[in-house]
């Protein structure tokens, strides 16, 4: 119903599964498996869309999806969907102690982001998902390690986070909370931010659906020949 409502032109759903779909023609996964339930169709990053998608490699499967996207009349753009650890959470062989764990999943993946944008460098660069890190104007979840690692990769890899400081959905009355969910894209795109919301608008969204909000941004093109707008999720 959420999904609906938002109608997203490319939604990336994390921690789902392969039963689910929300009615879109096309769609790439990471690895299949959530931990050690590999083989049970769990799946940290799902990317949904309409158009054509060409998946690409990425170096962590398990956690990470990527495609390019290929609009009938429209340029290609890539798409990078991801769930980093979480507090207390180890990843491969690195412990989560002092947020080791977070800081190598995101250099590997960081590497990722330079490479798409050296072999695709006129593809405009799309990164989502799951962050488990905040970046507020207060702090809600992460640490500041964890933060200042992700502000600086993020700078690194000429990307910026939509869901960032007063552009947060989700720190806005009555909700208490704030993003670690997030949207970036490249700081040179040719797209300008129109809006980002929260989804459902309520303080805290139902247990039933799941404990995070949905976020979304809505995007407009700002050159010829190209789609007025577009919304991700």
């Amino acid at each position: 119903m959420h999904l609906i409502q938002v109608a997203a032109d490319l939604p990336v759903l994390t921690e789902t599964h392969d039963g689910f779909n929300p009615g879109y023609k096309n769609h790439c996964s990471s690895a299949d498996g959530l931990g050690c339930n590999a083989g049970d169709g769990l799946r940290w990053a799902t990317l949904w869309s309409n158009d054509t998608l060409d998946v690409l490699k990425t170096s962590d499967d398990l956690h990470t999806v990527a495609a390019r996207v290929m609009p009938q009349n429209a340029k290609p753009f890539i798409v990078y969907a991801t769930v980093l650890p979480w507090l207390g959470s180890k990843w491969r062989d690195y412990p989560s102690t002092d947020g080791v764990a977070f800081q190598e999943a995101l250099n590997l993946q960081k590497a990722d982001w330079l490479e798409i944008r050296k072999a695709y460098p006129d593809d405009e660069l799309f990164v989502l998902g799951d962050f488990n890190q905040d970046l507020a104007s207060f702090h809600y979840y992460g640490s500041k390690k964890n933060r200042l690692a992700l502000e600086n990769a993020l700078l690194e890899s000429g990307l910026i986070a939509l869901t960032a400081g007063e552009n947060d959905p989700i720190a806005r009355p009555p909700s208490v909370c704030a993003c670690i969910d997030h949207i970036c894209m490249l700081r040179e795109s040719r797209w300008q931010l129109t809006s980002t919301e929260r989804w459902p608008d309520e303080e805290k969204p139902p247990k039933s659906l799941s404990d995070h909000f949905g976020v979304a941004v809505s995007l407009t093109a700002n050159w010829p020949n190209h789609r007025d707008a577009s919304k991700m999720s």
